[in-house]
């Protein structure tokens, strides 16, 4: 497994791209937290960490799609939850950011999560003969969603934090105000509500 993630972050650290931090949250949802941080970090300690801050974090931004949505959300607030290394004082700034990202995905409005077919230009116009395109059967179908069982991934992370607000009592209403944009926090709390919980 190592020499497949010292494969995969080569390519990430030439090539920025979310489809590899996609494959980094299929590993999180399949495998587990725990499962998947051990792992990455037996290629070096605390690349995990790095690999959090430099590309997973500044990609949640770019998410767009439900399943997409749902999956990094999902991910990330468990990564947030039941990772001990995030739970750990030293990575407050880092867990700050993470959750500003996950709220950031979880008051996304509907319309920016829909996926959008690519569009099909139109050849024949502009060169003067008639273009056919066919769809191949097998191309460019559409993935079945991996957390089917969550219905609702915004009160599946919600109810995570909520769960771990309680178990470290008054650390992240801090975390929040120092790492949170103030939209994010009107958000986080718009979200509480609709959801009858607190974050303490």
């Amino acid at each position: 497994m190592k020499q497949i993630w010292v494969s995969l972050f080569t390519r990430l650290e030439n090539s920025k791209t979310p489809r590899l931090i996609r494959c980094l949250i299929i590993f999180l949802v399949k495998h587990g937290v725990e499962a998947l941080v051990d792992s990455i970090n037996s290629v070096q300690a605390n690349l995990f960490q790095v690999i959090l801050s430099r590309f997973w974090i500044p990609n949640l931004k770019t998410i767009t799609g439900y399943t997409e949505v749902k999956l990094s959300a999902v991910a990330s607030a468990k990564l947030l939850c039941e990772s001990p290394s995030m739970l750990d004082p030293a990575a407050e700034e880092l867990c700050g950011k993470l959750l500003d990202g996950v709220v950031t995905l979880l008051s996304l409005p509907e319309e920016e999560k829909v996926e959008d077919e690519p569009e099909v230009p139109d050849f024949g116009e502009a060169t003067g003969y008639q273009a056919t395109i066919v769809r191949l059967h097998n191309v460019g179908k559409k993935e079945g969603d991996p957390l089917e069982e969550i219905k609702d991934p915004k009160y599946f992370s919600m109810a995570l934090l909520v769960v771990l607000s309680s178990k470290f009592s008054g650390r992240f209403p801090l975390v929040i105000t120092r790492y949170l944009s103030p939209a994010n926090q009107a958000a986080l709390l718009q979200l509480c509500h609709s959801y009858h919980l607190s974050i303490v």
